[in-house]
């Protein structure tokens, strides 16, 4: 599919155009976890907010495209918050689909991913992205199916993905990322600035406790300071 340069500006996904300076904290926060995913042996993470409007879509797309850039990676990227899907608006990508039909088996992967044409910007090829256009009313059911679980399995058996980005619901609105964590290693937490509270932070690492690590806390629209807090 074309690449919607226009749209990508729009929505501040400057990793694409790298044209803002502050692309650059995408890329450092891309190599970081590549480090800690090749430590552990892990490829599957989780990235969620503990509210909404802290921007986890927006981190999860432009660390998609900057993980596009990276030699011999091969990134999957799957709008799961299917509360409220945002990331092919993001992307600028018409017609994505409904995700459901691929998680419950109706679709192969062939049907549904995509991936970015040949582009000036030089956003990978090696990006897969299954993005979703449609509102469920039973999301967590649906995340927690067998017929996701084999249905996970068919796209990485596909695509044999070294990283798996799940973009999935804030996780102190609803249940999603508990019912889905036996498909990820690990969480992206992004806090928003003026919105999260400290609390509201530590709630989630509570709720995760010793089943999932926290990779790291993402401070997201806060002037000055450093993207990522901790990736360990």
């Amino acid at each position: 599919m074309p690449l919607n340069t226009p749209n990508l500006e729009r929505h501040r996904i400057i990793a694409a155009t790298r044209e803002d300076p502050a692309h650059g904290t995408f890329d450092v926060l891309r190599s970081r976890l590549l480090s800690t995913l090749k430590e552990n042996g892990w490829s599957r993470v989780a990235i969620t907010s503990p509210t909404r409007e802290c921007g986890k879509s927006f981190l999860a797309a432009n660390l998609a495209i900057s993980l596009s850039r990276a030699e011999r990676v091969r990134t999957v990227l799957m709008d799961l918050d299917l509360r409220d899907p945002g990331l092919a608006k993001l992307l600028g990508v018409a017609d994505p689909g409904i995700l459901r039909r691929f998680l419950s088996g109706r679709a192969t992967v062939k049907d549904h991913f995509r991936r970015f044409g040949e582009n000036d910007l030089g956003v990978g090829r090696t990006l897969a992205l299954a993005l979703n256009e449609h509102v469920e009313s039973d999301p967590a059911e649906l995340l927690f199916a067998p017929g996701t679980d084999a249905a996970l399995a068919a796209m990485q058996e596909a695509l044999r993905p070294d990283v798996v980005l799940f973009d999935l619901p804030p996780a102190l609105c609803h249940d999603d990322l508990l019912a889905f964590q036996r498909h990820f290693d690990g969480v992206l937490l992004v806090a928003g600035g003026g919105v999260t509270r400290a609390e509201e932070i530590e709630e989630v690492s509570r709720r995760l406790a010793h089943d999932k690590p926290l990779l790291g806390v993402v401070l997201n629209r806060a002037e000055g300071a450093t993207l990522s807090r901790h990736c360990d």
